[in-house]
């Protein structure tokens, strides 16, 4: 292993490390850590979009299109978000982008979650297929609120609500799996990862350095 694979192994390990001591209590590593993982992760995402956009614009920029460089002009135009006189500039490009946004998603969103949700509600063709449509139909009846829910109003409502709280109890199950997986993920990186495993014991005697501290300032 080289160099810069270890150098890259141990800072990894101690970044994990230094994010997991927030379980400890607040302190200046985890701040450390936090504010590297954020950055870089700003840093990345605003360089793969900016490989992107380019990706995309270079076409048509090879085509001969000249007002495909308006695109790079709008883009420019937030840079006035950074001072106070210019700072109109700025709404410039967030009112076409948010605009032209807005309308891309109202249209997608009416495609795929409302017709497509309605289509696949009227087809059934299995059990399955029957409990989706009942389980739509009754969690709509539990927001119609033009009349009072009595009644067989009443029962439909309640079945809503216990699909909703199956739908969200499934949707908080998934999540939570989720960041287990990624707790499991790091916890395997620290424990079979050559020379991170390392790092645990000096973790640990910090931590109780740490602890022991904190003891002595509360007696004192």
């Amino acid at each position: 292993m080289s160099v810069v694979d270890t150098l890259t192994i141990l800072s990894a390990g101690a970044m994990t490390i230094a994010l997991f001591s927030y379980l400890w209590r607040e302190n200046l590593a985890f701040r450390i850590a936090e504010h590297a993982f954020v950055g870089a992760a700003a840093g990345y995402g605003a360089l793969i979009l900016a490989e992107s956009a380019w990706r995309l614009l270079e076409p048509w920029l090879a085509k001969g299109l000249w007002y495909w460089y308006l695109t790079i002009i709008i883009g420019l135009a937030y840079l006035f978000f950074f001072t106070r006189e210019y700072f109109w500039v700025y709404r410039y490009p967030t009112a076409i982008v948010l605009g032209g946004e807005m309308g891309v998603f109202i249209g997608r969103a009416i495609k795929t979650q409302f017709l497509e949700q309605v289509r696949a509600t009227t087809i059934i063709t299995n059990i399955n297929d029957a409990i989706v449509a009942v389980g739509v139909i009754c969690a709509l009846f539990y927001f119609y609120a033009t009349m009072e829910h009595k009644g067989i109003l009443r029962g439909i409502s309640r079945v809503g609500i216990y699909f909703l709280m199956a739908a969200f109890g499934a949707s908080f199950g998934v999540t939570v799996m989720a960041r287990i997986s990624l707790l499991i993920g790091r916890l395997r990186f620290l424990y079979f990862t050559s020379p991170a495993y390392y790092l645990i014991p000096v973790a640990l005697v910090l931590l109780i350095v740490g602890i022991a501290r904190d003891y002595m300032k509360k007696r004192s």
